[in-house]
Order: structure tokens, then C-alpha cells, then sequence
């Protein structure tokens, strides 16, 4: 039986890098800190390397400006000025002067108490005005909310999209826009990759490779922020930003546009520079303490007017969420688990339940499989007669007496389901141990949703380390988990382990499905008996647009191989493997040809962690 080590949430830097010891040992811990030491920033360096790795050349730029496309949208950016600095300013005006796409418009609503801005801007377009600018200087400066809409009324493009006034767009990026479109006239948003600008302008750092549109990301922060363009009449109809959200009025105004779109384009590629100022959020979270409870009303806003009852709470992390739903009912919850022998692991496992979970209402279905241990035996009967639980044992073998000697997953799976009484599935190992008594409520807030299929939790080895954060499609090879074997305290990629979000699958160790959703897609493929049939069930869901989602707050341990040790270790089960490996990767051809869309295409295949793609 594997061991679990004590862990300890740590609470300083001190502790932190203990934890980084325990984990990735000396070699890895002493590299880290001469990394800091000598200010060398490990992310720094490989996104300098990426840029020089995937430059834009001026070729490609004149190719840009020689296409003809058969449909030419005007884009109009909404900026509104306040006191802008010369230099910014200008650079910003050359930014869209610079386009290779040329039906762009700029509607600047300048609330600044002083004159100037004017002169600036006409000196930056060589003192002949640029007709595609649309300068009006306002009475009186109503903040970003009453400047912003000010600057939308000058709007009269097919398209509008925001930047902020001091920040900087590549010259490629309404043409990547005006592409997608001419791809796709039903597109009704697109937004893009960004990275950040220092003050002088010459130094890229923390590119933010996106996922395609991921809803319970968004409700956990505001990850599209730039470049994000919608079609004008959404966007005039929805009443424009809010300034009662100010701070996260870009978070407010994305939530409810995008309530109203079906068709949101991702295009992954960097089409805007943030630039960082000491008192700004994009560097300095801490600095506007009053935007992150602003995000969090326009999260729970959301939810009202989607009528799902959910609060909204501060995550530890400034500018990240948490969503708590508020269902008026507990159904039952039938927990399936396929078992052959290994007595104590499945006690061990159950017993975590019973003692720590908080959701009252379910059972336990025990699918039995081959086992030849008379103690185990003792056990379910023991199981079965106990007062506190509702548990039953269901022997696959005895109904299958075909099977008898054989493993198949998916079979004992749909086996389980037909035992079971609940309207909701959690398919759990027998070698998994609850961690937080949250944690199946957390789950069960989501699977309530109308429009989610799955629901996977954060899973741990028994030293602590991430066994589970949600799978990538094509990660490592046919499918793996996002930050595998980082530490349990670790974070990830713009927090990404950490915050609630939809992926194209989760793991069957630990996934809770709907019984309806089940059904819809004919449960498990038996043809998969042991390798990636949970991820083919997660890709059937997003078949029929069902979401997977992969939520960090249910916490679990899963010790795995316990249960039947490593396929690779033994030859027929090797065989087996590739087997349905082949059969898995023919069934879904189409799928891995587009790659995953939660899964941004700079970011590497090979490691787990977000690491930028590199061409050696």
C-alpha cells in the first residue's frame, strides 16, 4: 500500500522552498535560486528565445499588405486618453499607422483637463490628419467607464474593440482579425494572445498563450482582457462599460457580450503589448485592491442573470475567483467503483468519504471483478450491512461469467451505471482518498449545470506532487495532465493549476458525470478496456457540447498503479495497450489534426508545464 506524506499548506518563502526541495531535489532547488540571485528570470529568457525562434519578417508584413480580401470589415478600436504621455501616445498612434490591414478606425474620447492630446496625435501621423482617427476632446471627464462609451459613440465600424492608451498593438493584428473574418463571417468576437511592454518599450515578457473560449476561466479571472474585438451592434446593445465595475469594467462588459455570442474566435497568436506601470494591476495586483471586488459582483452578476445560483468569493490570488453554488437540493449521488482485491485500499478509500465529505446524500456501488481474497469477502459483507451508509456490492463477474480472468474498465463502468440509482455518476479508483470534505459537493456544484457533461478534480500522489490537474489532448503524447508532478502548492501558468476552468477531458480516476450525459453518449467504450477510455467518454461529451471541467478546490489523493501495477511492465497488457492506443488515435483523427483548443499552440507538447514551443 502506497504512502502518503504529511503535507503542510506552507505560508512563507521559507516553507515554499522546502516544499521545492522535497519535490524537485537539490540540483533543480540550487539551479532555481542562482536563477533570482543573478536576476536571470527563466521565463524571461525562454520567451526572448520563442521571439527569436518565430520572428514576423518584413516579408511577411508586405505579404500582409498585398492581400486582397473579399470581405473588408472596419475595425474601430475604442480608447479613451486621460492625461496620456507624449511618448505613449505617439507610439500608440504609430501602432495603428503601422497597420498592414488598412480598414481600421480609431475613436479617441479625450477626457483630459488640459488641451494637447490634439497636436500630439497629428504630430504622430506627420501633421496631416489620418482620416481613420476620430479625436473628440469631452467636457468633462466622467472616468474610463463615461470616456470609454464617450469614445463608442464615435464608432461606425462593422467591429469594436478596446485597448488601453498607453499600450501597443503589433502590426500584423487587424489583419489576423480581418482574416479570421474572411474565414468565418458568423465570428461575432475574437480575442488574442498578449504579452507585456516595459516602460521604454523594448523588453517582451509574460506572454499569456490562451485558451480557446473556456467560460469557467473567464469566471475565474478575466483572461481574454487584450486584444478583444466584438460585432458593433452586440456591443452598443449591451449598454456599453458599466462604472460601477470600473477597475474590472473590461471583465463586466467581456461577461455580458460573450452571454450573448455563440461564435468567439481564439486566434493565438501575441497582437498586443501591455505596458506595465508601478501602479498597475497587469504588475502590481495589490495596487487596486477595489477592481478585484468589482470582478468578483460582475462573476456573480453573470450568474444572475443566467439564473444559476452561485456566490462569488476572492480567491487567495488577487484577481481570481471562486464560484460557490448555491443548489436548493442534494440528489443522489451514486459513487461507482470497480474493485478486485486490495481490501484495504477500498476501505481506506470509502472510509475518507463517510468521515469527511459534506454532501448527504449518496451510495456507494462496489463492482466487484475477479477477486480472490476470502477477507475481502468478509468486507463487503461487513459493507453492506452497515447502518450509516447506503452501499451495495454487484459482481460484474457473476453477470459476465464470459469475462471471467479479464480487465475491461469501460465494461465495469457501464456495469456500475446499471446498478446505480443516481441521477449523478462519480466514477472513482479504488485507490483514491478524499482530501477536503468539500470536495464532492465543490463537484457536484458544476455537474448541475445544464450545459456540463464532466466535472475532474485536482489529484495528488502520495508525496504530494500533482498526479491529476485536468488532461491535455496531445500532451506527452496521445493525452496527460497539465502540471504533472509539480508540487502541491504550485500554481502553474498564469495560475492555471489552480482556478477552475473547462478542458477536452479529465480523468476517470475521478470524474462525475450526469446520468443523462452518460446515456447521450452510450457511457463507456468497451473497446477501450484499459487505456484512454476515460478521455474518449470526455471527448463524446464535447461531441454533443457538453463541457469538462476541471475544478482544483476537490481534492484527492490518487496512489496510483495500486490497483493493477504498470501496463508496460508486462507484455500482453503492453499489447493491449497499443492496441487500443491505435484504436483510440483512429477514432479521433479529426480531433488531434486541430489540436486541443484548450491548449494554446505556442506552448509546448512535451512538457507539462506550460513551457513556450521551441524549434530544436
Amino acid at each position: 500500500m502506497s504512502e502518503i506524506k504529511e503535507y503542510k499548506q506552507p505560508t512563507n518563502k521559507i516553507e515554499k522552498g522546502l516544499l521545492y526541495l522535497q519535490h524537485y531535489g537539490v540540483k533543480k532547488t540550487v539551479a532555481k535560486t542562482i536563477r533570482k540571485m543573478m536576476g536571470h528570470d527563466q521565463e524571461h529568457y525562454s520567451y526572448r528565445q520563442f521571439l527569436k525562434e518565430n520572428p514576423v519578417s518584413e516579408q511577411e508584413l508586405e505579404n500582409q499588405r498585398q492581400t486582397v480580401f473579399a470581405y473588408n470589415p472596419v475595425i474601430s478600436i475604442v480608447i479613451p486618453l486621460y492625461n496620456t504621455k507624449e511618448k505613449f501616445l505617439t507610439e500608440l498612434i504609430h501602432s495603428f499607422t503601422d497597420q498592414t490591414y488598412p480598414h481600421w478606425q480609431l475613436c479617441l474620447g479625450d477626457g483630459s483637463p488640459k488641451e494637447g492630446l490634439y497636436d500630439i496625435i497629428k504630430a504622430a501621423t506627420g501633421g496631416k490628419w489620418d482620416e481613420r482617427i476620430v479625436y473628440k476632446k469631452l467636457t468633462d471627464n466622467t472616468g474610463i467607464a463615461g470616456n470609454t462609451n464617450a469614445a463608442m459613440e464615435l464608432a461606425t465600424g462593422d467591429y469594436i474593440g478596446f485597448t488601453d492608451h498607453d499600450d501597443l498593438i503589433t502590426p500584423d493584428a487587424m489583419y489576423y482579425i480581418a482574416e479570421a473574418l474572411n474565414k468565418d463571417r458568423t465570428i461575432e468576437a475574437i480575442y488574442s494572445d498578449e504579452d507585456k511592454i516595459d516602460m521604454e518599450g523594448k523588453e517582451y515578457f509574460l506572454p499569456h498563450f490562451k485558451s480557446d473560449f473556456n467560460i469557467d476561466l473567464l469566471c475565474s479571472h478575466n483572461y481574454i482582457t487584450h486584444l478583444f474585438v466584438v460585432r458593433a451592434d452586440i456591443a452598443k446593445a449591451s449598454g456599453g462599460i458599466l462604472s460601477e465595475f470600473d477597475g474590472a469594467q473590461d471583465h463586466d462588459f467581456d461577461l455580458r457580450v460573450l452571454e450573448k455570442c455563440t461564435n468567439i474566435y481564439h486566434i493565438p497568436r501575441v497582437l498586443y503589448h501591455w505596458r506595465c506601470h508601478p501602479d498597475s494591476t497587469a504588475d502590481h495586483p495589490e495596487a487596486k485592491m477595489y477592481a478585484y471586488e468589482n470582478g468578483r459582483r460582475a462573476v456573480e452578476n453573470h450568474y444572475k442573470r443566467l439564473g444559476i445560483p452561485a456566490r462569488v468569493e476572492l480567491d487567495t490570488h488577487l484577481g481570481y475567483y471562486r464560484t460557490i453554488y448555491e443548489w436548493p437540493d442534494t440528489p443522489l449521488l451514486s459513487i461507482i467503483i470497480p474493485n478486485m482485491n486490495h481490501e484495504e485500499d477500498l476501505k481506506e478509500c470509502i472510509d475518507s468519504i463517510v468521515e469527511k465529505t459534506t454532501y448527504p446524500n449518496y451510495e456507494f456501488i462496489i463492482v466487484e471483478n475477479n477477486s480472490a481474497d476470502e477477507k475481502l469477502r468478509g468486507y463487503y459483507q461487513e459493507l453492506e450491512r452497515r447502518n450509516d451508509i447506503s452501499a451495495r456490492v454487484c459482481d460484474f463477474t457473476k453477470a459476465h461469467p464470459d469475462t471471467k480472468g479479464t480487465f475491461n474498465f469501460s465494461a465495469l463502468i457501464n456495469y456500475g451505471v446499471r446498478q446505480a440509482l443516481g441521477e449523478y455518476l462519480l466514477l472513482l479508483n479504488n485507490d483514491t482518498r478524499m482530501i477536503n470534505g468539500d470536495a464532492i459537493s465543490e463537484m457536484m456544484g458544476f455537474i448541475r449545470r445544464e450545459d456540463v457533461g464532466a466535472v475532474g478534480a485536482r489529484l495528488y500522489y502520495g508525496n504530494n506532487t500533482v498526479q491529476h490537474a485536468g488532461l491535455i489532448i496531445g500532451l506527452g503524447g496521445v493525452a496527460n495532465s497539465q502540471f504533472l508532478g509539480s508540487g502541491r502548492e504550485q500554481v502553474g501558468y498564469f495560475y492555471r493549476s489552480t482556478c477552475v476552468q473547462d478542458l477536452s477531458a479529465v480523468t476517470g480516476a475521478c470524474l462525475l458525470t450526469k446520468r443523462s450525459a452518460f446515456n447521450t453518449v452510450g457511457g463507456f467504450d468497451e473497446g477501450l478496456a484499459v487505456a484512454f477510455n476515460d478521455v474518449d467518454y470526455c471527448l463524446k461529451l464535447r461531441a454533443k457540447d457538453l463541457l469538462c471541467v476541471y475544478t482544483p478546490f476537490s481534492e484527492w489523493y490518487h496512489l496510483e498503479s495500486v490497483s493493477r501495477g504498470l501496463d508496460h511492465e508486462d507484455p500482453d497488457r503492453k499489447a493491449r495497450m497499443d492496441a487500443e492506443t491505435k484504436y483510440f488515435m483512429t477514432k479521433w483523427k479529426d480531433t488531434y489534426s486541430k489540436g486541443d483548443p484548450y491548449y494554446n499552440p505556442n506552448l509546448s507538447l512535451t512538457k507539462f508545464d506550460y513551457s513556450f514551443k521551441s524549434k530544436e
